[in-house]
């Protein structure tokens, strides 16, 4: 087999890659490294496929626990980015070269591509979309904007349609059908087009939501134990007994015992 892949049937090889996508110190070199399989011919792909979805599990794992994210549903800092590009230019590569794969190695390799990019939903995070953040042109979707869907719609009216039409009216003697069919798919496509802005929005707030959690998930837990004697209005300190602040019942009775002086 030619020399420009990694011969990861090599334990050096394979361990010395696996260390490097374990963290993110050297995790771009060793991306590198797998992208060189990129133009790999089948059988090697199919000779060295256990290892490179395996590979593709730590690097998987490390992008969770790197509070990156293997997802597209949100976006990443801007340091993040590069991380995180390398991992799914992986991702894509194991979907475009996925029948050269064994077959014995479909079920990991859908576990790696159904959550992640294997769907097509967008959610954008403050007008961020993170398929577009990535910069990675086979993830990118492109919605067909609505000056191109009303061309596509007066491309398909009949010409009758044209003539003598008014601004206020839906039909005339001279367009019995065409104008109200184009009335109708334009009033539809208005309407279609609101409850997608709508749609948009709340994708937007569930992705933010979801951002928040996941940080929330990260943060540790604070001691009790901690906060005690932390500032100067606490109502107790370490030296100071629980019932110190409170009179003794001797006090409350001398007190009581005691008369006004006019």
């Amino acid at each position: 087999m030619p020399n420009n892949v990694p011969n990861l049937y090599r334990w050096g090889v394979f361990r010395r890659l696996a260390n490097r996508l374990e963290s993110l110190d050297r995790f771009l070199e060793a991306m590198t490294d797998m992208m060189k399989f990129s133009d790999a011919e089948d059988r090697q792909i199919r000779h060295y496929g256990r290892k490179i979805i395996s590979l593709t599990e730590i690097a998987n794992a490390t992008m969770n626990s790197s509070n990156i994210g293997a997802t597209l549903l949100v976006i990443c800092s801007e340091e993040q980015v590069p991380y995180k590009a390398a991992f799914f230019r992986m991702l894509v590569l194991i979907r475009r070269r996925r029948s050269a794969f064994p077959a014995h190695l479909d079920t990991r390799i859908s576990a790696l591509l159904d959550y992640s990019i294997e769907h097509n939903m967008v959610l954008r995070t403050r007008g961020i979309d993170p398929r577009v953040q990535l910069g990675i042109k086979e993830l990118i979707i492109v919605r067909k904007p609505r000056a191109a869907r009303q061309s596509t719609i007066e491309a398909v009216t009949p010409v009758s349609s044209a003539r003598g039409s008014s601004a206020g009216s839906l039909k005339t003697p001279n367009e019995p059908l065409g104008a109200c069919l184009r009335a109708t798919v334009e009033r539809e496509t208005d309407a279609l087009e609101l409850g997608l802005a709508k749609v948009d929005v709340l994708l937007e707030a569930l992705a933010g939501l979801m951002a928040t959690i996941s940080y929330l998930k990260l943060q540790p837990l604070t001691p009790v134990s901690s906060a005690r004697g932390s500032s100067a209005g606490s109502l107790k300190t370490p030296n100071e007994p629980l019932g110190a602040s409170i009179p003794s019942k001797a006090v409350c009775a001398r007190l009581s015992n005691e008369r006004p002086t006019l």
